[in-house]
């Protein structure tokens, strides 16, 4: 299933990209003096290069940072999942060794790298063990599969929005002035009444 997700999400982004860049490259001529939009979406399905294109330099390394720490965990969890997996094909292909103890002298190698030990005794034990760690490895490896696709995803989507917002005008001249305001209709021409002005300078 999650072998079939992949796959179908490679082939997805291979289209679109495909498809982005012949688009950028017929509409280039009329897009060469602004910041090219199209072109940061398509770069950033390489991490972090959309970014540096909209001279989001600083955001490039958080990115690079997510996608290996969750890239790190899934790969820490498979290695886990295996570990418990060669423990059980051990059981099957040794169906003389009865007890833990057996096992574990006959292969040290596989139990020494075990992130939480077997307390059965048994064989049966052990592989009911083995096969309970094995089912919540799976579920947070799949998990880290969504967290992994999430980072991705949102490195495409932060540099599609930077880029609209690259040709954005913000003026330094934006600013606000409060004062106060004379009342016309009072007794007193210059009898002060509450108020305030907001000047906007663009």
């Amino acid at each position: 299933m999650i072998r079939t997700t992949l796959i179908a999400l490679c082939i997805f982004f291979s289209v679109v990209t495909a498809a982005q860049v012949k688009d950028t490259l017929v509409h280039s001529h009329s897009v060469a003096a602004a910041h090219n939009i199209k072109l940061a979406t398509t770069l950033a399905l390489l991490p972090g290069a959309g970014q540096i294109y909209n001279k989001k330099y600083w955001k490039a390394p958080l990115v690079w940072g997510a996608l290996g720490g969750v890239t790190y965990y899934y790969v820490d969890l498979t290695q886990d999942f295996n570990s418990y997996e060669s423990v059980l094909q051990l059981i099957i292909d040794q169906p003389s060794l009865q007890t833990r103890t057996e096992l574990e002298t006959f292969a040290p190698e596989l139990f020494d790298v075990l992130p939480a030990p077997f307390y059965q005794n048994s064989v049966n034990g052990v592989a009911q063990e083995a096969m309970g760690y094995m089912e919540a490895l799976r579920t947070q490896r799949e998990y880290a599969l969504f967290g992994i696709l999430g980072v991705y995803l949102l490195n495409i989507l932060d540099a599609n929005i930077d880029a609209h917002l690259y040709d954005f005008d913000v003026s330094d001249d934006l600013s606000l002035h409060p004062s106060l305001n004379t009342n016309s209709l009072a007794n007193r021409p210059a009898e002060l009444a509450p108020g305030f002005t907001l000047v906007l300078s663009l």
